[in-house]
């Protein structure tokens, strides 16, 4: 893998994480509360809503159990892309 390619592949992950970041922070900074997930009026539907910081805490309480195991999958997928990264430059094979 050339290194365009991985500078490609790691602003394609960052970049919207960043501009995310970016607005979260701008509308934190006019407004002083975060944009942030309060329920789940359908299937496939989100309510997000402007609440104090204070409340996050709480609120990622709720959110935590639902989203255990797509983390747990996104960790898996993380793992097996990391050894298969390894294994290709040769690292760990002894």
């Amino acid at each position: 893998m050339g290194r365009a390619f991985r500078q490609g592949v790691a602003v394609g992950i960052l970049g919207p994480l960043v501009f995310l970041a970016a607005v979260v922070a701008w509308i934190y900074r006019y407004t002083g509360r975060i944009p942030f997930p309060v329920n789940r009026p359908a299937e496939g539907e989100v309510a997000i809503k402007l609440v104090d910081p204070e409340q996050v805490p709480t609120l990622w309480q709720q959110w935590k159990a639902e989203l255990e195991p797509a983390m747990a999958k996104l960790c898996a997928l993380g793992e097996e892309l990391k050894a298969k990264g390894l294994a290709v430059l040769g690292i760990g094979n002894d």
